[in-house]
């Protein structure tokens, strides 16, 4: 391939739409396998968080989207709109706390609520924890070993938590946890892929949702999800070749 082949690929490229894929941890305890949120105290850490509102402001994103279900919309807009007109209605989860300033910053009339989280009849979490304590612990201790090496630190500052659950490397190692997940089971009784089949599918509609977002005539999507989606979002995003994905470590580095 010559340099004219080259820079007709590079053209093309940054053609594509752009989606920025934040991952975060969940400034409020929610059902993660994981508990970080005493990593974030609001009042101390204000500063910090108007900081990642700035850096993330020169993504200059035309949509906004965030980890609430979508029946919940118009809910998180009458929100977001109530914190447009008042400005103090802060809650604690990451989504008003950051988001929120972010889109006020921007001039946003609106943000994009993207997850799902229906049931397909299949086991929870929690049932597939319980078989496996009890059929293959050690399995079950191996998948729990991988999901508890948490870089999070309390003492470590939010840029620096976000950077440590966006590199590549605990990216991979987190991914390779829901595969042990896979192989919980016996014989015919697939115990993990029945809960897998449901992350799959709330990943899937996940992805679905922010390439209509696209498709609505936004170059340029920021999406705030918790940090255990970025693998397979950043996949599928990849393969559909709807867009250019854009890692949130990379956009550090490259501002």
């Amino acid at each position: 391939m010559d340099n004219r082949d080259n820079n007709l690929e590079k053209d093309k490229k940054q053609s594509k739409p752009e989606v920025l894929i934040v991952g975060t941890f969940h400034f409020t305890k929610g059902g993660d396998l994981v508990d970080s949120s005493t990593a974030v105290d609001i009042q101390s850490d204000e500063e910090q968080i108007k900081e990642l509102v700035s850096i993330l402001a020169q993504f200059s994103p035309s949509a906004l989207a965030v980890e609430i279900t979508k029946d919940r919309n118009e809910a998180l807009n009458k929100e977001y709109q109530e914190y447009l007109k008042y400005g103090d209605n802060f809650e604690r989860n990451e989504v008003h706390q950051v988001m929120f300033r972010l889109g006020k910053q921007l001039g946003h009339s609106n943000i994009h609520a993207l997850d799902w989280m229906e049931s397909v009849g299949n086991r929870g979490i929690g049932d597939v924890a319980e078989w496996a304590k009890e059929y293959q612990k050690d399995k079950f201790d191996s998948v729990m070993k991988v999901f508890n090496d948490n870089p999070i630190r309390s003492d470590n500052s939010i840029l620096d938590n976000l950077q440590l659950i966006n590199d590549p490397t605990y990216q991979n190692r987190e991914h390779r946890g829901y595969m042990n997940l896979a192989q919980i089971g016996e014989g015919e009784e697939y115990v993990g892929i029945d809960w897998l089949r449901w992350w799959y599918q709330r990943n899937l509609t996940l992805y679905k949702n922010v390439v209509d977002i696209i498709h609505s005539g936004n170059e340029k999507v920021l999406l705030l999800i918790g940090a255990a989606h970025v693998y397979l979002l950043k996949q599928f995003i990849e393969e559909s070749g709807e867009a250019n994905v854009i890692i949130f470590n990379d956009f550090l580095n490259d501002i």
